[in-house]
C-alpha cells in the first residue's frame, strides 16, 4: 500500500472514530438532561403532595386525640363540654378542608384513603353532639350506646389514618419500591 492511501485511511479511520465518540457523548448529555428533567419534574409534584398529606395527617390526628375524650368520657365525666364538641366540629370542618386539598392533588387512591377519613369525621361529630344531647338529657342507656358507637368509631379511624399513611407514603415514592 502506498504512504498516501495509508495516510488517508489512517486519517478516515480517526475522522470516523471522532464522529463516533461525539455521537455516543451527545446521546450522553441527552439521556443525563432527560433523567435530570425528570427527576426536578418528580420533586416538582411530590413538594406540594407532600405538604397536602402532612396537614390532612396532621388533622385527622387531631381529631383522633379528641374523639379519644368522647370514647373515654366515663373516666372523665365533665369533659363533655360545649367547648370541647365545638372544638371537636370545628376540627371535623377543617378536616374536611384538608380532604378537598388531598382530593386535587390526588392520586385516586390517596384521595379515596381521605375521602373515607372525612365521611367517618363527619358520622363521628354527629355521634359527638348526639352523645353530648344524651348526656344533657340525662339519657343513660342511649348514652352509653353512643358512647360504644364512638369507641368503634375511634378504633375505625386509627385503622384509616395508619392506612392513609401508607397509601400516601406509596404515592410520594418515586421508584415504587413500597408497593
Amino acid at each position: 500500500m502506498d504512504a498516501g492511501l495509508a495516510a488517508v485511511l489512517g486519517a478516515l479511520a480517526g475522522s470516523m472514530a471522532t464522529i463516533s465518540a461525539a455521537i455516543a457523548a451527545n446521546r450522553s448529555q441527552r439521556e443525563t438532561a432527560r433523567f435530570t428533567a425528570r427527576a426536578e419534574h418528580q420533586r416538582q409534584r411530590r413538594e406540594p403532595r407532600h405538604d397536602v398529606y402532612k396537614e390532612f395527617i396532621a388533622q385527622a390526628s387531631r381529631l383522633r386525640d379528641q374523639i379519644e375524650i368522647f370514647a373515654n368520657f366515663d373516666l372523665y365525666p365533665d369533659s363533655v363540654t360545649v367547648e370541647t364538641v365545638t372544638r371537636y366540629n370545628d376540627t371535623v370542618k377543617v378536616l374536611q378542608e384538608k380532604w378537598v386539598e388531598v382530593g386535587l392533588v390526588g392520586p385516586r387512591d390517596v384521595a379515596a384513603a381521605s375521602k373515607v377519613i372525612e365521611e367517618l369525621g363527619r358520622s363521628s361529630a354527629l355521634q359527638v353532639n348526639r352523645l353530648q344531647w344524651f348526656i344533657d338529657q340525662e339519657e343513660e342507656q342511649r348514652k352509653i350506646e353512643e358512647q360504644a358507637t364512638i369507641e368503634g368509631s375511634s378504633m375505625q379511624l386509627t385503622a384509616l389514618l395508619d392506612k392513609f399513611i401508607e397509601t400516601a407514603q406509596v404515592a410520594l415514592d418515586d421508584d415504587r419500591s413500597l408497593k
